[in-house]
């Protein structure tokens, strides 16, 4: 076999043997180190010389936005489906609602909807309830928000609607009620059931 020879550090190595060459190039030596044997016109690289490909390792490939892997939900925008569907009951493990049935329960307690997410993250049955809950809390907030705005309303421009504004708004606190009721109710016999008016609400995944 014949002898190599090769360029390290601006110095000409060699001779070696191919097989010891080969070695230089799969550890030590860069792709692109000069190499000449007998009988080649010219010092060529050895990532050039077909007898060395397969010792050359091949190169990292880089990770651009080209190369890396694709992710569409990136780029999806959040539509209204995502968070709104048709009311959905689910079917739990009996197991999983009897152990977290306080969390269900609880999750209707205005802002204690957080208790089940956090301390039963992986019980579908708690999760289902928070979402409820969750979702009953925000009609809560919304609602107090628009009875503070119309009380100030009312009672700067026509203090005499300020009655019928608590009247109605009366009616609506007593849906709301409802609604807490019926969602413990549900937790405490272990079903998951959408709740009137919001069970189509999905705002926790």
């Amino acid at each position: 076999m014949s002898d190599w020879y090769y360029a390290e550090n601006n110095e000409q190595r060699g001779p070696v043997l191919e097989a010891e060459l080969k070695s230089l190039l799969a550890g030590k030596l860069p792709s692109e180190t000069l190499v000449w044997k007998e009988g080649m016109a010219n010092w060529t690289p050895a990532a050039q010389v077909p007898a060395f490909n397969s010792a050359l390792a091949p190169a990292a490939p880089v990770v651009t936005s080209a190369t890396a892997t694709p992710n569409p939900a990136s780029v999806t925008p959040i539509t209204t489906s995502d968070i709104v569907g048709p009311p959905e009951a689910l079917e739990v493990d009996p197991d999983d609602a009897e152990k977290n049935k306080i969390f269900g329960i609880v999750a209707y307690l205005s802002i204690l909807w957080l208790v089940p997410l956090l301390a039963a993250k992986g019980s579908p049955f708690a999760k289902y309830h928070a979402n409820q809950g969750f979702t009953l809390f925000i009609l809560e907030v919304a609602i107090w928000i628009v009875e503070s705005v119309l009380n100030t309303i009312f009672y700067m421009i026509l203090p005499g609607g300020f009655g019928i504004i608590s009247l109605v708004l009366g009616f609506v606190w007593l849906g709301v009620l409802v609604l807490v009721i019926l969602g413990i109710l549900n937790a405490a016999r272990g079903k998951c059931v959408p709740l009137p008016l919001i069970g189509g609400f999905k705002i926790l995944k």
